[in-house]
């Protein structure tokens, strides 16, 4: 009774899977269907006009114009006029006047000192600009090839699933006809369904990597999702003993520079602070108008002096600030090599890798495969063993795309780092 409830429930459990396939299945070709295609050289293209780097390279331009107006007279202009009378003697009251006019000039060179500093802090925000872009085209590359590699897997799941299915139907049919097992026919349905499974957690995983990919190359995220376009990247990159002999240059690095500019921009900001307190040589003219009409012309000349240590404040802070920013370029150094290494070690880790997925481990499999294919001619062995092959087969594929997808962007990684170091262009 058992066994019969059992296989009469077949059915039943056959339509809900058969249901959940078809379901899935044409939620991933409306999501497909609706997918705008992006190739790699676009994604690499578009990531450096994100909000982010575009907002950096418009402060820049905008420092550059607005600097432009940074004068040379680094003095105040002073202008006075005294109006006044002459009171006594009574017969010789009258209006009075006097006008002066002065110039002030900085003896420590304070205009050149700010064009120094604002050109140093242009020099810094130039490097930001382009540490940005770096960053930015790093992120757009990493979220094109993992999407391209999800893409991939899922096209070898699907192949799973399609086997399973067919193991699934040969089960039932041999339970239907008295020579198979429940047994049999449950492990096939189970996996059946953990297979299925994976297709709506990978499919989950797909959108999240195409909402990503669409925000490192500044679309906004919609229904209408990304979709890459052709192979996965493999850009030139030399040998080991070339690649450490790049990287040993490592003060060329993006956020390196950007250290040691702001630190020398500091550096400026410190002798303009002290510039701003040297002596001001001041020059003029003064005009007289007596009571009685009488005109006198005077020429006027000076010097101001500031207090002894006044500057002090202002320039101990700049320099504290280089010493910090000092630090920080040290800092920015560790983390430029640890980056290097680990992309030359991850370079060598995924070549390995997928060498020995493609070279050993499907080789073995496909020969596996084809000898249980030839044993089920034969006789001498059941269909479900040429099955269980072909599966362990399709699993060694998904694992290559991912090994695969890894050594792509380890390429692409070290490919752009090593750009930077050259100072060259990035064309794919």
């Amino acid at each position: 009774m058992e066994r019969a409830r059992t296989t009469q429930s077949m059915p039943r459990r056959a339509a809900y899977l058969a249901g959940l396939t078809l379901w899935a299945a044409q939620v991933l070709a409306t999501q497909r269907a609706g997918a705008e295609e992006i190739t790699f050289d676009e994604a690499l293209a578009l990531g450096t006009q994100t909000p982010e780097v575009v907002g950096s390279r418009e402060t820049l331009q905008a420092r550059e114009s607005a600097d432009e107006g940074i004068g040379g007279t680094a003095g105040p202009t002073t202008l006075m006029f005294m109006p006044g009378a002459l009171v006594a003697p009574r017969e010789d009251r009258g209006f009075d006047m006097q006008a002066a006019i002065t110039q002030g000039w900085n003896l420590g060179d304070l205009g050149g000192a700010r064009r120094e500093a604002a050109r140093q802090e242009r020099g810094a925000l130039s490097a930001v600009v382009r540490a940005k872009a770096l960053r930015a085209r790093l992120e757009a590359a990493r979220r094109w090839i993992d999407l391209a590699t999800l893409t991939n897997i899922q096209r070898t799941l699907e192949q799973r699933i399609d086997t399973a299915e067919d193991l699934v139907s040969r089960r039932e049919r041999a339970l239907a006809n008295g020579v198979g097992t429940m047994q049999a026919w449950a492990e096939a349905e189970a996996l059946l369904a953990e297979l299925e499974q994976r297709r709506l957690d990978l499919e989950g995983d797909e959108f999240s990597a195409a909402t990503q990919l669409a925000l490192a190359v500044g679309k906004e995220p919609r229904g209408e999702r990304l979709s890459p376009a052709g192979p996965l990247p493999r850009p030139p990159v030399p040998d080991e003993r070339e690649i450490r002999s790049r990287i040993e240059d490592i003060d060329t690095v993006p956020e390196v520079v950007v250290e040691q500019l702001r630190q020398s921009a500091a550096r400026a900001r410190a002798v303009e602070a002290s510039a701003q307190y040297a002596p001001v040589l001041n020059l003029g003219a003064q005009g007289e108008r007596g009571a009685l009409g009488s005109w006198v012309v005077y020429g006027v000349t000076g010097v101001t002096f500031h207090g002894f240590g006044q500057d002090q404040r202002s320039v101990a802070i700049a320099e504290a600030e280089a010493a910090s920013i000092g630090a920080r370029t040290k800092s920015a150094r560790l983390r430029a090599r640890a980056e290097l290494e680990e992309a030359l070690h991850e370079l060598k880790h995924t070549a390995a890798v997928a060498d020995l997925l493609e070279e050993r481990t499907l080789p073995a499999l496909r020969r596996l495969v084809s000898s249980r294919a030839r044993a089920v001619e034969l006789g001498e062995e059941y269909s479900y063993a040429l099955t269980e092959a072909r599966n362990r087969e399709l699993a060694a594929i998904e694992e290559m795309h991912r090994a695969q997808g890894a050594n792509s962007w380890a390429r692409v990684h070290m490919w752009l780092l090593l750009a930077e170091l050259a100072g060259t262009e990035h064309d794919q």
